[in-house]
């Protein structure tokens, strides 16, 4: 069933209230793929609701009359209490969008391995990669095993290790592989500091690589 409902008030507020009232889901929206120096620091309206918002929300860069075909969905795949239901989310949108592929991007901080200054550091970086690598891909072949089966038929699964920060990393590679859909988790509340020093996320709201659904 569709309703119009009609809030007075600044955007922002009527919309999350609206969100509120009428236990929303999802909240479709349509953003700026880049935002400049000042919009990033006063905030556009997008991603203040997407900060607040209860449910989950899809930020449209092209939306479109027609539907484009979503043949390749990216999804978060890092250690995290979220993200099994949001790679679950991912496997759901992509049956119901008929998606050809899903990657899970499992990013790693680059702290893990430390600095290479030489042959020998090279040697044990790439050796503690290769290790670290192993365990996140068991880590994600478990969350995989409880996804419906008639989710995953037919779609080619990958996983994908990336080292360096997060939310950059996976914002890049989704932008690199031309992916049609980037599915997160939903943030953790930001304050003043976060707002100077972004992380996770906020990479990817200041300069969306692609549609992206964010997951409560």
């Amino acid at each position: 069933m569709a309703s119009v409902v009609f809030n007075p008030g600044e955007p922002v507020g009527s919309i999350l209230e609206s969100v509120n009232q009428n236990g929303v889901d999802l909240l479709i929206l349509g953003a700026l793929q880049r935002e400049n120096f000042l919009k990033y620091y006063i905030g556009s309206i997008a991603r203040k609701i997407t900060r607040k918002a209860s449910c989950s929300v899809m930020l449209l860069i092209n939306p479109s009359i027609e539907r484009l075909p979503c043949k390749h969905i990216v999804v978060n795949g890092l250690e995290d209490q979220k993200t099994p239901a949001t790679i679950s989310a991912a496997f759901f949108v992509a049956a119901a969008l008929s998606s050809e592929k899903i990657t899970i991007v499992e990013e790693v901080s680059s702290t893990e391995i430390g600095s290479v200054q030489d042959d020998k550091s090279l040697r044990k970086s790439t050796l503690l990669k290769e290790k670290i690598s192993r365990r996140e891909d068991s880590r994600i072949q478990k969350i995989l095993e409880e996804i419906p089966q008639n989710h995953k038929e037919k779609k080619l699964i990958a996983t994908q290790p990336i080292f360096g920060k997060r939310g950059y990393s996976i914002g890049h590679y989704a932008e690199v592989v031309r992916a049609d859909l980037l599915v997160m988790n939903a943030p953790k509340a930001s304050g003043f500091w976060d707002r100077l020093f972004p992380h996770d996320i906020e990479h990817i709201l200041t300069e969306l690589p692609t549609d992206i659904l964010i997951v409560q």
